[in-house]
Parts: C-alpha cells; structure tokens; sequence
C-alpha cells in the first residue's frame, strides 16, 4: 500500500508546467495587440495660419551708444581702436567709431575713458578732442592719470536722422613705445550719444 506523499503545493505540478496554465491568456493578449494595431491612421491637417507679431524694431544694427565690451561693439569701430576684447580699449593714433540715430533732437555726445599712469607718467598731461563729422565739438585736458567724461552739446544739424555719423578722436601727446614705435592715446570705455 502506498502512503500519500506531502505536497505542499495545493496545485499538481503538472498543471503548472503544461501548456493548460498559458492557453487562456494567449488569445487575450494577441486580441488586444490586434486592437491597438487596428483603427484609422490620423488624418493630415493643415497647419495653422501664421501671424506676423509686431516687435517694433529690430534690435540688430549700430545704434546711438556703445560700451566696449558689448558683444557687438565691432560694428562701431572704424579705425585704430584695438580689437582686444574688454571693459576697455586703446585708442591709436586716430581712433574713429560710427553710430546711426533715429531722433537727432537735442544731442549730446558722452565718451568715459582713462590715462593709464603708466603713459600719463612718460607724457604728462594729455588733451583729448572729438570730432563728429568732421566737426571739432570740444576737448577735455588730462592732468592727471584716471578717469575721464568728455560730455559736448551737439549742434542742431550736424547728425541727419537714419545716416552714419563719424566720430573721431585726437589726443596729444601720445605715448610712443621706445620698441615698436606704437603710439597709444588712451583707453576708451565707452562712446556715443545721448538726449
């Protein structure tokens, strides 16, 4: 006689390992896929209307001030200004920068620069002047190294509206490099125009 064994397992082992258990999940599982699969593909829609939004200007281009580290102050430099990258810059022999105005009214012209001590100690003190097309509009006298605002009225109908406007410096003297022979003025912050 045979004495049942103890299976802790209520369900036989066979029934775990057959194809019996899976079956019925089978058909469930490939239905739903099919479901998914099936229906209609999206349709094409046209896209929307597209509107112009008014910005006003753009903010591209030359303008009425700059300051020298301003990532586009290369459009502003025309002549003997240093391309050296910074809060300020050397102004050469004959330095010279353009700016274009929309409102010419009551103008006036403002410059920050500074005398190195290391030139003011050789040259002593130095005269800066400006020009703004051509036209000497004042100067300012360095008598000691440091910092400098040259700050002018602009006469009525020297700058048109919209057109280029040449500004240009001269300081004398200058320092000369007893090496090359380079010849710095002065370092130049910033430039331009005010109402």
């Amino acid at each position: 006689m045979r004495h049942p064994q103890y299976n802790p397992c209520p369900v036989p082992n066979r029934l775990l390992y057959s194809h019996f258990v899976i079956r019925p999940v089978l058909p469930v599982v490939i239905v739903a896929l099919l479901t998914v699969a099936c229906g209609r593909q999206p349709g094409v829609y046209a896209a929307p209307p597209q509107g112009s939004l008014d910005l006003g200007p753009d903010p591209d281009g030359i303008h009425s001030f700059v300051y020298m580290d301003d990532p586009v102050v290369d459009d502003y430099l025309v002549n003997d200004i240093s391309p050296d990258r910074g809060f300020r810059r050397w102004a050469f022999t004959h330095p010279e920068l353009r700016f274009r105005l929309k409102d010419v009214r009551h103008l006036i012209f403002t410059a920050e620069f500074a005398i190195p001590e290391v030139t003011y100690k050789v040259t002593g003190p130095v005269t800066v002047s400006c020009a703004v097309n051509g036209r000497t509009l004042g100067a300012v006298r360095c008598d000691h190294a440091g910092d400098y605002r040259l700050q002018k009225p602009v006469p009525d109908g020297l700058v048109e509206p919209d057109k280029f406007v040449r500004v240009t410096f001269e300081a004398n003297p200058r320092w000369i490099s007893p090496d090359d022979g380079a010849q710095l003025s002065f370092l130049l912050r910033s430039a331009g125009f005010v109402h």
